[in-house]
């Protein structure tokens, strides 16, 4: 049994902790349409509408005392003192009096981050005696103590020790083969969703699916607990810490959720429906294996829509009905796959839809996919160029290629690009340059205030350095004009107060069909920090309305966080790639090639 979980608090945009029967069912639709399939209350008893609802539509739930002793130094100060033992006895045995006939709750929870002691002991006993058919779990103490069926650390890493001296966090694979250690893992927290987030999600799923006894967690956490104030003109915004005058504040350290509080999906949602997704797929040949996940769920109409695309243009397609008993397999086999009759990317992409609409689906959902990558031998190449040669034009102050009604110009004083014609219409309004910097994002700042700077934040590391002042220094502008192509070839050191933080070396082909390809090589100092960014940067005279691109999409997507983006030509407006974070995030990724 996989536990498919997340953290969820009871919270309202308008109503703050009171919650309403229709954002209650939004909220489980949503979860059941993203492959959850268990909630934490955290860290108390819900609202009781809340348990009713799980039970009619079908969610694992772990019932939480609300009990929590987080500032207590130590930790488990009154925890382990008899004279608290009934303030927490009333806490635990009102709640499993009240929720015990509930299917949806399978786990009771002692409570959170309380530390161990003895008065733990005697309420788990106290469960046990009441009803032994549910397991019980802690974290406090370690998440392994005697007062819990089931390890469930918070946040532990799948490979590396946290050494911790008073409390060790192991890794979760570590965690398995102690001595004498038989129970199951399962993470209290982990995958901490704040802001733009969940990178490197799929290494615990891979995990989860490879050791029998790693079964799955609960996501940090569920949704934003901001709250909507109106600006001078009535626009609405997100408001967290501080936007209150409360002093002192948590800043936005309640914004750690997978939706906004208006129960808009962050980005990274979609990586949690892909890893989580019940139905698993692998390829052989022409023949695709189905396996299902669903301990209960036999396939209940499903299809399996799948297509063969070349650089996202549909080769073939076609579907089948899906006949798979839970924890069984359907084997599928293709007809002959069509051979492409050019080069590219050719994909095979499947997808799992339901026909049907169900309690929490609409008709045509697609719960699982999946997308193999064939023909490794085939490369994506560019159009072919025509046989013009672009036009080499130098002088004093710049080089000048020309090409039909494309036109570039680089500066031989500054070796930047600064302006591209098509026509007669300018492209740019500044030179196109090195970019080491970006306005910083939270993890950039880290624990800094205004009145409480922390040295160690990457920001204050990067104004130490001079990253935002560092200037360039020209090393090396030349062109050459080569059988197919122009190539301009330039070099910078990028310097502050006479110390070179980065080298960039770059390269710009522009080729008989108009294209222009830039390569960029950036050498960092050892002595200077990594730079918080290596990229180009210009502002274009003109704002293009729609994007295209063949890559990874249509989601933003980066290197630890694209399991759940599918390879395909995608045109969007510009509008639908811009995520507005509620606090300082990146947002607008895409690997693949812009066109």
């Amino acid at each position: 049994m996989l536990i498919r979980g997340v953290n969820r608090h009871e919270h309202h945009p308008l109503h703050g902790q009171v919650m309403d029967e229709q954002t209650m069912v939004q909220d489980i639709l949503l979860m059941k349409q993203n492959n959850f399939n268990a909630v934490r209350c955290s860290h108390y008893p819900n609202h009781p509408l809340w348990y009713t609802l799980c039970d009619r539509y079908g969610l694992y739930v772990v019932d939480e005392a609300n009990i929590e002793t987080h500032g207590m130094v130590p930790m488990n100060r009154l925890t382990d003192d008899p004279r608290w033992l009934p303030a927490m006895s009333e806490r635990v045995t009102r709640m499993v009096q009240r929720d015990r006939n509930h299917p949806s709750v399978i786990i009771w929870s002692l409570g959170n981050e309380s530390g161990h002691g003895a008065n733990h002991d005697a309420l788990y006993r106290w469960i046990k005696s009441v009803d032994p058919s549910r397991p019980v779990q802690y974290e406090g103490g370690g998440a392994d103590t005697s007062a819990t069926d089931i390890i469930c650390p918070m946040y532990a890493r799948v490979d590396e020790d946290q050494p911790f001296p008073a409390v060790p966090k192991w890794s979760i694979k570590k965690w398995l083969s102690l001595p004498g250690e038989l129970r199951p893992l399962i993470l209290c927290e982990y995958a901490h969703a704040m802001g733009n987030s969940l990178g490197g999600f799929a290494k615990y799923w891979q995990a989860f699916r490879q050791y029998p006894r790693l079964q799955g967690g609960f996501v940090w956490d569920w949704v934003d607990q901001s709250l909507i104030k109106y600006d001078e003109n009535g626009n609405p915004w997100s408001a967290y810490g501080g936007d209150f005058g409360d002093t002192p504040n948590d800043r936005q350290f309640c914004m750690n959720g997978l939706v906004f509080a208006d129960r808009t999906p962050h980005p990274a949602l979609t990586e949690a429906k892909h890893q989580q997704q019940f139905f698993q797929f692998r390829l052989s040949g022409r023949t695709i294996e189905v396996t299902s996940e669903y301990l209960f769920r036999h396939s209940d109409n499903e299809l399996l829509h799948w297509t063969v695309a070349l650089d996202g243009k549909p080769l073939a397609s076609g579907e089948v009905p899906l006949d798979v008993a839970p924890q069984g397999k359907q084997v599928i086999e293709l007809p002959v796959l069509p051979q492409p009759e050019s080069t590219g990317q050719l994909w095979l992409t499947v997808h799992v839809v339901q026909p049907n609409a169900t309690a929490w689906s609409e008709a045509g959902h697609i719960s699982a996919w999946h997308q193999w990558r064939l023909a490794e031998n085939l490369s994506v190449t560019l159009p072919a160029a025509s046989h013009s040669i672009p036009h080499l034009t130098t002088s004093e102050m710049d080089f000048c290629i020309e090409l039909g009604n494309k036109r570039w110009q680089f500066n031989r004083q500054s070796g930047f690009l600064s302006q591209m014609w098509i026509g007669d219409e300018k492209q740019l309004l500044t030179p196109l340059r090195d970019q080491f910097t970006r306005a910083p994002l939270d993890n950039d700042i880290g624990v800094s205030e205004a009145t409480r700077i922390d040295p160690n934040a990457w920001v204050e590391r990067w104004k130490a350095a001079g990253h935002y002042q560092a200037e360039a220094a020209l090393l090396q502008c030349t062109a050459d004009t080569l059988a197919d192509a122009v190539l301009i070839t330039t070099a910078h050191a990028w310097q502050h107060q006479g110390k070179t933080l980065f080298i960039s070396r770059k390269t710009y082909r522009i080729d008989g069909s108009g294209q222009m390809a830039i390569t960029v090589d950036v050498e960092v100092a050892s002595d200077t920090p990594h730079p918080a960014r290596i990229g180009l940067t210009c502002q274009l005279a003109q704002v293009a309305e729609r994007v295209n691109w063949l890559g990874l999409g249509p989601q933003e997507n980066y290197p630890d966080r694209l399991t759940a983006a599918c390879f395909d030509r995608w045109d969007l407006p510009l509008s639908d790639m811009y995520t507005r974070t509620s606090s300082r995030a990146k947002t607008v990724c895409a690997a693949g090639r812009a066109n």
